[in-house]
């Protein structure tokens, strides 16, 4: 399974800032601190960060950054991550998720906290995943 959109158009960063224009950057902003959707719906005050919360717990724990962490669990969850950086940075960043695993009880965390929160995450319009945050966007590949 390959899992594109891994860090949920950057909500999963740990940023308190994204760079999305137009409406995506508005509806980003509202499930990023909570607010009226562009397509109707609302997001509580507070929006996603209930579930940074947690992913920067771990990723304190862990050394890593919260992107780390995202990546980490969508592979732990049995994908293939495909995150997209526009800088080399982000990219040797983005690598940093390899060569560790989350333990179970960490995986558990994440999962309570992303199924906690009272919404569905329908960023781009476009939903390809049950997952709520993890592997927003997912295909499913096989070789014969």
């Amino acid at each position: 399974v390959l899992a594109y959109w891994p860090l949920a158009m950057g909500l999963l960063s740990g940023s308190s800032k994204l760079s999305a224009p137009g409406a995506r950057g508005r509806d980003l902003e509202a499930y990023l601190a909570g607010g009226v959707l562009t397509g109707g719906g609302h997001i509580p005050e507070g929006g996603v960060q209930p579930l940074i919360a947690k992913l920067r717990a771990v990723a304190d724990r862990r050394g890593k950054t919260c992107s780390q962490v995202a990546l980490n669990w969508i592979i732990c969850k049995g994908a293939i991550p495909i995150p997209g950086a526009c800088r080399v940075g982000r990219m040797e960043e983005y690598l940093g998720c390899l060569g560790w695993r989350l333990s179970e009880a960490e995986v558990e965390e994440l999962e309570a906290s992303a199924d906690a929160l009272p919404f569905e995450f329908e960023g781009a319009g476009l939903r390809f995943s049950s997952a709520k945050f993890v592997g927003y966007g997912t295909e499913r590949w096989y070789l014969d």
